[in-house]
């Protein structure tokens, strides 16, 4: 790599495979097991270790990627961070490895990770998700693409969020949040739709208007889940639709419910 490239103060572990075009800025750390690609720009005083990252990722300053989980059963092998291309990752964020070699905690592409946000060791995030300032996501989480949180969220260990789902400021989440879904709350209740992620990522009105009728037959009838989504299964649902159906019927912890007093504007 081009000195140049390389702020003068900034430590290189000599194993570290760092593309000529990354920009490495003061006083930062890049230790073992370090993998870049092309046009990354890592800011003033990061700690990146046992990472690969792909192209155009911005770290902007104070970061911790790759370093050791919070977690007591960690036995020291040198688990990785799986980092795609084109994500922005704001000022004291940490990323931790994952507890084992076999799965490694993974970031997608095109992500913004905002001030303060932690993922934890072992959490699985898609692509274009952004979490919001001072948002927690605990050990073995599961974001799929298009997840959105607002400020000081926190998801419990082992929650997967579906696609394009939104959590309100301050949500606490202990369960399973379906995709397209909107929760809010101190303990998160599901309190309509993404309409508008929706359709910003390209989704046609027919589809949208399907996904409202199966969220008020799932969540809005007094039809218990399981007999709710045999019913619209029974329907022939549109791929979007079935994705639900799969998210709920494939939960381990629990499909968040319905909070029971919203305004109508939450399922228009």
């Amino acid at each position: 790599m081009s000195d140049t490239c390389i702020h003068p103060t900034a430590i290189i572990d000599p194993g570290a495979k760092i593309d000529p075009s990354t920009v490495i800025g003061p006083y930062t750390i890049i230790g073992p097991n370090v993998t870049m690609g092309k046009n990354n720009r890592i800011g003033p005083f990061c700690k990146i270790e046992n990472t690969v990252m792909g192209d155009d990722n911005e770290v902007i300053s104070h970061a911790s990627i790759g370093v050791k989980p919070q977690d007591l059963s960690y036995n020291g092998v040198q688990s990785m961070v799986i980092m795609g291309s084109r994500n922005k990752i704001r000022e004291c964020v940490t990323i931790h490895r994952s507890t084992s070699l076999e799965n490694p905690t993974r970031i997608g592409d095109d992500c913004l990770l905002m001030a303060n946000s932690h993922v934890a060791h072992d959490c699985q995030l898609g692509n274009h998700i952004i979490l919001a300032n001072s948002t927690g996501i605990a050990g073995h989480v599961h974001l799929d693409d298009r997840v959105i949180t607002s400020g000081m969220v926190g998801v419990h260990q082992f929650v997967r969020v579906g696609k394009l789902a939104m959590l309100s400021g301050g949500a606490m989440v202990p369960l399973d949040i379906p995709p397209f879904c909107t929760a809010q709350g101190e303990r998160a209740r599901l309190v309509g739709l993404n309409v508008v992620g929706m359709r910003r990522a390209g989704m046609k009105r027919d589809e949208i208007m399907a996904v409202k009728r199966a969220f008020k037959t799932l969540f809005r009838s007094k039809l218990m889940l399981k007999d709710a989504i045999a019913q619209l299964e029974a329907e022939h649902p549109i791929p979007a639709v079935q994705e639900m159906l799969e998210f709920c019927k494939n939960t381990k912890r629990g499909i968040t419910s319905a909070k029971r007093k919203v305004n109508q504007a939450d399922d228009e």
